[in-house]
């Protein structure tokens, strides 16, 4: 029904979330609604119906229909132009259908709950028919031939979201690691290239004291420094507190000062290397004056060159290891089905999520005699990945001393148990039983798509016959995965 009350119209755009809409120019005939697949099997007297419980309205582009997680209370069908249905996967907006056949629908259903499960917009002038959520009531109850689109509708709906989010999900997860991995590789690279050009620089003035202290020292005296510099280089590193180490440099500095010999940075080079003024005497009684100030020069370029070489190699080597720790979590040129040991998946997951795990306390309680299951070892490091995940969420809000993630491994009932708890706020009692459902979620709109729990749930239950389950109260919360000894390769296989 095409109506001139303009108020009238302006309510029902507030309440439908509609931006903007105009009155329609056209009118609606029964042989337009009959051409659109959702109104083809109706009869003359239903047409009619509709048409008198229903709103033309011309939508300009651009024009948001539905809100995601809004309420919703009208249905909207398309007669001419088209729509673009979307949801937020991982804080970015994903389409999920366009759409522009004459009776596409989107909006308000009983089983939504009045909160639209997508958002919806126009991507051009478009022409659509308006019917309120009674008037929806009426047509599902009251013998209109519409329950079977519907219900396919939602079903089709459903099947393609969840492939869409599935695969998002995928790529929210990919990329949340690259980042971290990213992070974590910058560190140590960053730190090798400084290393390596101070290590360069420290190299020259190292050979050019050195080639002073030839035409200064004899072969004893020369000695002499090469076995303070050994004596240096074995000495057990011993860490200092800053005050400490403070005090340290301005020891050795007040000892350059006492020879009159120009710091020139060489006291934190060589309280860095552990010496003490005690050190530097020695080296004053048994060298001429007039090298004093090359052999300790000479020193200092040394024991700092020792050091950032051994910058350069730590960092290579933690580089090193994180690469291993990418390899080791995702299987590489590896069988996707193998005998996997499951505390080797759990270190390496905890290697790639180091970047999440700085302010929190992991506590490790493994049963070292697990024995190697046959299982999918690139699947269960995804659930590891989730659980972690999800747990290093439920700390946000406990403070960082505090924060706690325990991971306890066992061989119980024929298999072997994987169980991470964290102590934060918990799990509400009300939705305990809900967690596993796909696309449930506690988080807000675009947080989260309620698929990571869901997938722990297949890739433990369904590919590998297991069984996945949490025990919550705030404070104690606690994932436990059990899996057989046993898996096989006949577990199935869920996309």
């Amino acid at each position: 029904m095409v109506t001139d009350a303009m108020d009238d119209e302006r309510r029902q755009d507030e309440s439908s979330g509609a931006e903007s809409t105009t009155l329609a120019t056209e009118p609606l005939t029964p042989e337009e609604l009959r051409r659109t697949f959702l109104f083809e099997a109706f009869s003359d007297e239903q047409l009619r119906w509709v048409m008198e419980h229903g709103e033309v309205v011309q939508v300009p582009p651009g024009t948001k229909l539905l809100t995601e997680g809004e309420p919703v209370d009208v249905m909207w069908v398309l007669l001419d132009g088209q729509i673009e249905l979307f949801r937020m996967v991982g804080g970015r907006e994903t389409v999920v259908e366009t759409a522009d056949a004459p009776g596409t629908w989107a909006g308000w259903l009983p089983m939504f709950d009045d909160a639209s499960p997508i958002g919806g917009r126009v991507t051009r002038p478009s022409r659509l028919l308006r019917l309120s959520k009674d008037a929806m009531s009426h047509l599902l109850n009251g013998g209109f031939p519409v329950a079977t689109h519907f219900l396919t509708g939602v079903t089709f709906g459903v099947q393609t979201f969840e492939a869409v989010a599935r695969q998002q999900e995928k790529l929210a997860a990919l990329g949340k690691l690259s980042a971290g991995l990213a992070h974590e590789l910058n560190n140590p690279a960053a730190a090798a290239v400084r290393a390596a050009g101070r290590l360069r620089e420290t190299l020259a003035e190292r050979d050019a004291r050195a080639l002073a202290l030839g035409r200064l020292l004899d072969g004893e005296q020369a000695g002499f420094l090469a076995r303070i510099r050994r004596q240096a280089e074995e000495r057990p590193p011993h860490a200092l507190d800053p005050l400490a180490q403070s005090d340290r440099e301005d020891a050795i500095a007040d000892w350059l000062d006492d020879h009159d010999l120009p710091d020139a940075g060489l006291a934190p080079a060589l309280a860095d290397a552990g010496l003490a003024p005690e050190d530097l005497d020695r080296i004053a009684a048994a060298v001429p004056s007039a090298a004093l100030l090359e052999s300790v020069a000479w020193l200092g370029a040394a024991l700092a060159s020792d050091g950032l070489a051994r910058a350069v190699e730590q960092s290579a080597g933690r580089i090193s290891t994180l690469v291993q720790a990418i390899k080791d979590y995702s299987y590489m040129d590896q069988a996707p089905v193998q005998e996997v040991d499951l505390h080797e998946g759990i270190e390496s997951t905890l290697t790639i999520l180091a970047h999440k795990l700085r302010d929190i306390t992991v506590a490790r309680d493994y049963d070292r005699s697990l024995p190697r299951i046959v299982a999918h070892g690139s699947e269960l490091n995804q659930v590891w990945t989730n659980l972690l995940d999800n747990a290093v969420d439920a700390l946000a809000a406990t403070p960082s001393r505090e924060r706690r993630i325990s991971i306890r491994t066992a061989q119980e009932e024929g298999g072997v148990v994987v169980e991470i708890a964290d102590n934060g706020s918990g799990i509400p009692p009300e939705i305990q039983g809900r967690i596993f459902e796909p696309f449930f979620t506690t988080k807000g709109v675009g947080e989260g798509t309620g698929l990571g729990l869901d997938t722990s749930y297949r890739i433990v239950v369904r590919q590998h016959r297991g069984a996945i389950s949490v025990t919550s109260r705030p404070g104690d919360t606690r994932f436990r995965v059990w899996l057989p000894l046993d898996t096989g390769p006949g577990g199935q296989t869920d996309p």
